[in-house]
Parts: structure tokens; C-alpha cells; sequence
């Protein structure tokens, strides 16, 4: 079996809690560390999915992850150092 990633290249079962982590979309960027480690569980389709808190940096706020094996293309743009310039940090 592969290991499954974010479409940053982040492999979903390294993710420590503790981890910083950046999310990038529409010259936005989000730096974030990782609250409770990745999980993996099976909905009731027969599907896996994983799902982890983390926690904006900047606003304390939480940021619920959640990404569907096989289809992390549709994931967050989820990277382990800042790979873009963006124009604003929320």
C-alpha cells in the first residue's frame, strides 16, 4: 500500500502533533501546527478518510483537515515549508 499525501507532499502518517505546517490558495497563506495526529477511519461506504485538528498560528483559531484516500488531489494545499510568496497571512 502507498503511503497517502497532501498535495503538498506531506505524507499523512508522518504528521506528528507539534508539526508546522503552511496551507496556500488565492495568494493566501495559512501557517498552522498540527493539534492531534492524523487518523485514519473507514466511513460507512467502505471509504477511507483522514482527519486531524490543527490550529492557525497567527489566531489561535482551529482548522478541521480531512482528506479522502485516493483523491488528495482534492485536498488542502498543505506544505511543510513556506513554498510560496502570498501576498496576505490570515
Amino acid at each position: 500500500m502507498f503511503k497517502q499525501t497532501t498535495r503538498g507532499g506531506i505524507v499523512l502518517e508522518d504528521i506528528k502533533v507539534g508539526d508546522i505546517h503552511y496551507e496556500f490558495e488565492y495568494e493566501v497563506g495559512i501557517k498552522c501546527e498540527v493539534v492531534t495526529k492524523p487518523e485514519r477511519t473507514r466511513r460507512a461506504d467502505g471509504v477511507f478518510v483522514w482527519e486531524w485538528e490543527s490550529k492557525n498560528v497567527n489566531t489561535g483559531q482551529p482548522i478541521s483537515y480531512y482528506i479522502t484516500e485516493g483523491y488528495s488531489h482534492y485536498g488542502p494545499n498543505l506544505y511543510d515549508y513556506e513554498v510560496y510568496t502570498v501576498k496576505n497571512w490570515i
